[in-house]
C-alpha cells in the first residue's frame, strides 16, 4: 500500500492503515461521493498510486506509516496564506480509503479527494486541516477529461497501461497524462481534474472514538493485544490489552463469536496501523432528581396560579404504537371569533412537555443531558437523552393525568389563515394516546361510527365521535397548511425507512419500508408551526442568543450533476431552488410501484449534494444565514420534543425567558454556540447509529428466512460491480459480476465456479454481462448471451446471507421475461411491465 512521506511523497510499502488486507481506493460517489465519481470497485490488488506519481522526498523515519501532525501555529499559518484550508471529513462508508471534503473555493467545485494513508489517522466528522498535493498529483475526471481531449486535440489520446480483467484504462492522475501524452500542467482544465488533498492536522476531534465490533485473537500469541474489528469499516482496527477480556475468550473462542463489543479508541500513532484502546460499559441513564417514583408527584397548587388550564379541552396524543415518550399534544375547537372582528375559525393547540420545569439549568442533570444531546432511536431499543421517570412518566403527556406543558395556540380561519398566536405555559390532560393507525382509520373512514373497542382507553367520559371528530378537524387544516407550504415551495426528499415486526426476545419477525400517511403528516404541520412561530419569537427578543435551526442550500456543483443525471436516466429535474426541486419530484407522487420505483431513485440522486441541517447561535448572524433551505422559511428551530432533543430545552428556556416567566440565561453567546456544534455532532451519530442499527437487523432477518429473491432498481456502475436499490425494502446493495470478488460461502450456495465474461464501457456507463449457456434453463434461454447493465435498469437478484449477519447480493440468470424487462430502463416501462418482473419472482 501506498505511504505518506511528509506531505507529498507517497512510495509503495505496507498494508492500508486502516485494515490489515488492501483494497483498490474508489471514488464510487456513494452517499458521501465526490460530484465527478470515479467509478471502479474495491478489489484485492495493488493500489493503483504508483510511486512515480509522487515527487520523491526522504522520509527521516521510515518506520512512520503516517505523517507527523503538523502545529496549530503552521496550520493557522497555512490557511492564512491560503496554502491549507479547514473542513469537515467525511468518509466512504463503502470504502475507507476514500475520504470527502468541502472544497474551499465553495460549493461550484467538486470535493477534495483524500486517499489512503493520507487520512491520516482522522475519523468521520473531525475537522480537519488539509494541503492541497501538487497540481499533477490530481487525479483525471475521465468524462471531463476526455471530452476536453476531443474538443482540444487532434491526436490520438495514449491511454496507458490497461487493467488484464477489464477494457477500462488504469485510473490516472495528470502526471500520467503528462508523461503519456505529453499535456502541459497548467493546459488542462481543473474541471476535467478531481482535486487531490493529505490532511496535515485534526483541528476538532468531532467523532467520538466509539464503536461497536468483534473481538479476533492475534496470529502471534504471544501478543499482549486483541484486535477489535469495528461494524463500521470507517473505524480503524483497535488493539485492545487482553487483561481487559474474559478469559473464556482464549480457551473457547467460538463461544464469543456472536458477541458485540463496544471500544473507545485512546490513540492512534503515527507508526502503528492500529489504533490502541479499550473496552467501555454502557451505563443506564443515571438520574439526579430529587424524586425517586412518579407516583409520589403531583402539580404543585402554585403553577395553577399562573398556567393557562386545558383540561377541559379534548387533547389527545398521536404517536407510534409503541411510544413511551409523549412529547406533543393537539387540540382543536370551532371558535366564534378569530381575528378579533368577529370571523368564526378554528382554534388549534399545540402542547408540548414542559421538560424546562424539571430539567434546571446548570444541574448535573442538565449538563448530562446536554452531553447525550438527544435520544437514540434503535430497531429494537431507545436509549433515552434523560431518565425514564422523566421521559416516560413525569415529562411524558399521558393519558387521564394532568401533565405541565408549554402550549402554543393558534386562531385560524377557515382556510388555515393564522390570524393569532398565544405562548404559554399550560396544564392539559390528555384524553387518549392514539396511535397513527387509529388516527389514518379516522381519515380513512370518516363515516364510520368507532367503538370503545377499537380505540385505546379514553378517559374523563368522552365518547370516540368526539376524538374522531378533532382528527378530522385538524387533518383538514394540515392539509391547508401543506398545500400553502407546497406552494411556497417547501421540499421534502423522502428516504426509505426500515420498520421491523420483532417477536417478544426482539427479534425480527417481518420487516417493511415505513409508510408515511396522512396522519403523520397531520402532527407534522403542527408542529413545523409551532417551531416556525416560536423561531420568530426567541430571534426577536434574543437577537444574540437565540438557538435556531438552518438548513444551507444544495452544493452547486453536486446539484448540477445531479440534475444532469436524472436526465440522462430520462427523468426532467429542474434544481434551481427548493421550489422547482419539489415541483420536478412531485410528478411522480402516484401510489404506483413504478412511481414507488421512479421516486426512490430520484430521491436517492438528489439527497446527496444536499447539506445537513444544522443548530446555530444567532450572534454576528446574517440574516440570509438563518433561513431553511427544504422548508423555504426565514426562522426555523427545534421546540416541540424537548424529551428527545437538548436544544428544545434551550429554546423551551429562552421562550420562557421572552414571556416573563424566567429570567434571560447568563448563558453567553459562546455557550449557546458551543452546545448547537455538541447537538449537531450527536444528532448526527445518532442518526448513522439509527441507520446501522436497521441494516443489522435487516441481516438477522435474511438470516432467519434463508435466501431471497427481490426486485432491484440499478443506481450506479462500475467496471466489476454495479449498486442497487432493493424496491420492496429501500436497500442499497453492491452486486458483484466477478465471482473472485466473493466470498467462497456465496460460490458454494450458488454453484458459481467460473469467472463471469464482462465488458465494462465507461463513456455510456454501462456493463456487459455474458452469460454462460445453462442446459437447465427454459426453452430459449439454454444458449449462452449477453445482457447490458445500466442506470435505472429493472433486475432481479438473490439477497444471501453470509457469515454472521451480513448480506450479499447476487445477480441471476435472466429468465425470457426478465431479459426482456432488461432491454428497456425504468423510464421506459409502464406499470404492466414492471409487474411483470415483480410477480416472476
Amino acid at each position: 500500500m501506498s505511504k505518506v512521506e511528509g506531505l507529498g511523497t507517497i512510495v509503495q510499502e505496507t498494508p492500508s492503515p486502516l485494515k490489515p488486507v488492501g483494497f483498490t481506493p474508489t471514488a464510487t460517489g456513494g452517499k458521501f461521493g465526490a460530484a465527478s465519481a470515479i467509478k471502479s470497485t474495491p478489489k484485492k490488488q495493488q493500489p493503483y498510486i504508483n510511486k512515480s506519481q509522487y515527487s520523491p522526498q526522504v522520509n527521516k523515519n521510515p518506520r512512520k506509516i503516517f505523517a507527523e501532525y503538523i502545529s496549530k501555529e503552521d496550520s493557522d499559518a497555512g490557511i492564512k496564506d491560503s496554502s491549507m484550508f479547514r473542513a469537515v471529513l467525511r468518509i466512504n462508508p463503502k470504502n475507507y480509503q476514500e475520504c470527502f471534503l468541502d472544497h474551499p473555493k465553495g460549493s461550484s467545485y467538486p470535493d477534495v479527494l483524500v486517499l489512503g494513508q493520507d487520512r491520516n489517522r482522522a475519523m468521520q466528522g473531525d475537522v480537519v486541516i488539509v494541503k492541497l498535493k501538487p497540481k499533477e498529483e490530481w487525479l483525471v475526471n475521465y468524462v471531463e477529461y476526455v471530452k476536453w481531449w476531443g474538443q482540444n486535440k487532434t491526436e490520438t489520446r495514449n491511454l496507458g497501461k490497461t487493467d488484464n480483467n477489464t477494457n477500462k484504462s488504469e485510473k490516472r492522475c495528470l502526471r500520467d497524462e503528462i508523461n503519456d501524452n505529453g499535456v502541459g500542467v497548467d493546459e488542462v482544465p481543473e474541471n476535467c481534474l478531481i482535486t487531490v488533498g493529505a490532511i496535515v492536522r485534526i483541528d476538532e476531534k468531532k467523532h467520538f472514538r466509539v464503536a461497536a465490533g468483534k473481538l479476533q485473537q492475534m496470529p502471534n500469541a504471544a501478543n499482549p493485544n486483541v484486535l477489535f474489528v469495528a461494524t463500521d469499516s470507517r473505524v480503524p482496527r483497535i488493539l485492545i490489552p487482553k487483561s481487559e477480556v474474559d478469559q473464556e475468550f482464549f480457551s473457547r473462542p467460538k463461544d464469543f463469536e456472536r458477541f458485540l463489543y463496544t471500544a473507545q479508541i485512546l490513540d492512534w500513532r503515527a507508526d502503528s496501523i492500529y489504533a490502541d484502546g479499550k473496552l467501555i460499559k454502557l451505563d443506564e441513564c443515571i438520574a439526579s432528581l430529587p424524586l425517586t417514583t412518579a407516583e409520589a408527584w403531583k402539580i404543585p397548587d402554585s403553577e395553577f396560579n399562573y398556567r393557562r388550564d386545558f383540561r377541559d379541552d379534548i387533547v389527545f396524543t398521536i404517536d407510534p404504537k409503541t411510544a413511551r415518550d409523549l412529547d406533543d399534544a393537539l387540540h382543536a375547537k370551532h371558535i366564534d371569533d378569530c381575528d378579533g372582528k368577529g370571523t368564526p375559525g378554528i382554534e388549534v393547540g399545540v402542547h408540548i412537555a414542559d421538560v424546562s420545569y424539571f430539567l434546571k439549568e446548570g444541574t448535573e442533570l442538565d449538563k448530562w443531558a446536554s452531553q447525550r444531546g438527544n435520544s437514540t432511536y434503535l430497531s429494537q431499543i431507545v436509549i433515552p437523552m434523560l431518565p425514564r421517570i422523566l421521559c416516560e412518566q413525569l415529562c411524558s403527556l399521558n393519558s387521564g393525568v394532568d401533565r405541565l406543558a408549554f402550549s402554543t395556540v393558534f386562531k385560524m380561519n377557515y382556510e388555515a389563515e393564522l390570524k393569532d398566536v398565544w405562548f404559554g405555559r399550560s396544564i392539559i390532560r390528555s384524553r387518549v394516546k392514539l396511535a397513527y393507525e387509529h388516527a389514518q382509520d379516522f381519515i380513512e373512514n370518516p363515516e364510520k361510527d368507532f367503538t370503545a373497542d377499537e380505540l385505546p382507553e379514553i378517559s374523563d367520559g368522552n365518547m370516540p365521535s368526539e376524538i374522531k371528530e378533532k382528527t378530522l378537524m385538524l387533518h383538514r387544516i394540515a392539509q391547508l397548511l401543506r398545500q400553502k407550504r407546497e406552494d411556497s415551495g417547501a421540499l421534502r426528499i423522502e428516504l426509505p425507512k426500515l420498520k421491523f415486526v420483532m417477536d417478544e426476545e426482539k427479534r425480527p419477525q417481518g420487516v417493511s419500508i415505513y409508510e408515511v400517511k396522512d396522519s403523520n403528516k397531520l402532527v407534522e404541520e403542527f408542529m413545523l408551526l409551532a417551531n416556525m412561530e416560536v423561531a420568530k419569537k426567541i430571534a426577536t427578543h434574543f437577537p444574540d442568543t437565540a438557538l435556531l435551526r438552518n438548513h444551507p442550500p444544495p452544493k452547486e456543483k453536486m446539484i448540477e450533476d445531479a440534475v444532469e443525471q436524472c436526465k440522462r436516466i430520462g427523468f426532467q429535474l429542474d434544481g434551481k431552488t427548493s421550489a422547482m426541486i419539489s415541483t420536478s419530484l412531485r410528478k411522480y407522487q402516484g401510489k404506483s410501484r413504478l412511481d414507488m420505483c421512479i421516486r426512490q431513485v430520484i430521491s436517492s440522486l438528489t439527497i446527496k449534494p444536499m447539506q445537513q441541517a444544522k443548530y446555530f447561535c444567532t450572534y454576528g448572524k446574517d440574516l440570509e444565514v438563518y433561513h431553511h433551505y427544504a422548508l423555504n422559511v426565514d426562522h426555523y428551530t427545534h421546540f416541540t420534543s424537548p424529551i428527545r432533543r437538548y436544544p428544545d430545552v434551550i429554546v423551551h428556556r429562552q421562550l420562557a425567558a421572552s414571556l416573563g416567566y424566567e429570567e434571560k440565561s447568563e448563558r453567553k453567546p459562546k455557550e449557546i454556540k458551543d452546545i448547537c456544534i455538541r447537538c449537531n455532532d450527536t444528532k448526527q451519530a445518532s442518526k448513522e447509529a439509527s441507520e446501522e442499527s436497521a441494516m443489522l437487523y435487516f441481516g438477522v432477518f435474511i438470516h432467519s428466512t434463508g435466501k431471497m429473491n427481490c426486485q432491484a432498481v440499478v443506481l450506479g456502475i462500475m467496471d466489476l460491480s454495479f449498486d442497487v436499490l432493493i424496491v420492496d425494502y429501500g436497500v442499497v446493495k453492491r452486486v458483484y459480476v466477478d465471482v473472485s470478488s466473493m466470498s467462497l460461502f456465496i460460490l458454494h450456495q450458488l454453484s458459481l465456479f467460473q469467472k463471469m465474461k464482462r465488458e465494462y464501457v465507461k463513456q455510456d456507463e454501462q456493463l456487459v454481462l455474458y452469460w454462460p449457456a445453462d442446459p437447465n434453463a427454459e426453452n430459449g434461454n439454454k444458449e449462452e448471451f449477453s445482457t447490458v447493465i445500466q442506470m435505472c435498469s429493472v433486475v432481479t437478484v438473490l439477497l444471501v446471507p453470509v457469515k454472521e449477519v451480513e448480506v450479499s447480493a447476487i445477480m441471476i440468470r435472466p429468465t425470457l421475461d426478465k431479459r426482456k424487462v432488461l432491454e428497456s430502463t425504468l423510464k421506459d416501462m409502464n406499470f404492466q411491465s414492471l409487474l411483470l418482473i415483480s410477480v416472476s419472482f
